[in-house]
């Protein structure tokens, strides 16, 4: 399933020395309650020079991976891509590192044992909040909020942090939904 891809995947960043963080719904899982989900969303801290280091940590045997040159382009306009793991056809979203939040997001990360033999790096509870509080402005997905509430539900937060960023992102409606 998506946790032995999201093992893989990251086993072959760390490899390769390429910093990355756990985001999306598998994290919002690790903080709230488990819901039925594909989706393997990760940050990573990648530069251009490091475009061809990163293919070749990704045989297409095991993955379709875009070729470096386009990697290289994502990571100076700072987007994404994709990887897909041809066994299972599991996609893999890969978001570049940009910007002051996340910066942010970069320096409070934690590594946690996702699973008893699986250690990642993850995004905080409270910057996966922020992060899902501006997707669901973006894309209006209900259940972005429903994933905030069972974070909020199961884990302790520092309301102070996500209230500096909510101003400072402009996400005080959506917020205002949640609490």
């Amino acid at each position: 399933g998506p946790i032995d891809v999201l093992k893989d995947v990251t086993q072959r960043l760390d490899r390769a020395g390429i910093e990355y963080f756990l985001v999306g719904s598998l994290a919002a899982m690790f903080y709230g309650r488990p819901r039925f989900t594909n989706d393997i969303d990760l940050v990573v801290r990648l530069r251009a020079m490091q475009a061809m280091d990163f293919e070749r940590q990704f045989h297409i045997d095991d993955y379709y991976c875009p070729p470096h040159e386009i990697i290289a382009d994502e990571v100076v306009r700072g987007g994404s891509f994709n990887l897909i793991h041809q066994a299972s056809m599991f996609k893999v979203d890969l978001v570049i590192l940009k910007g002051e939040f996340d910066e942010s997001e970069f320096a409070r990360r934690k590594k946690v044992k996702i699973l008893p033999e699986l250690e990642v790096y993850i995004a905080s509870a409270e910057d996966i909040i922020i992060k899902k509080l501006d997707f669901y402005r973006e894309g209006g997905s209900e259940k972005h909020l429903t994933d905030i509430e069972s974070i909020l539900t199961e884990t302790k937060v520092d309301v102070v942090y996500i209230e500096h960023w909510v101003q400072k992102l402009g996400l005080s409606a959506q917020w205002g939904k949640v609490k």
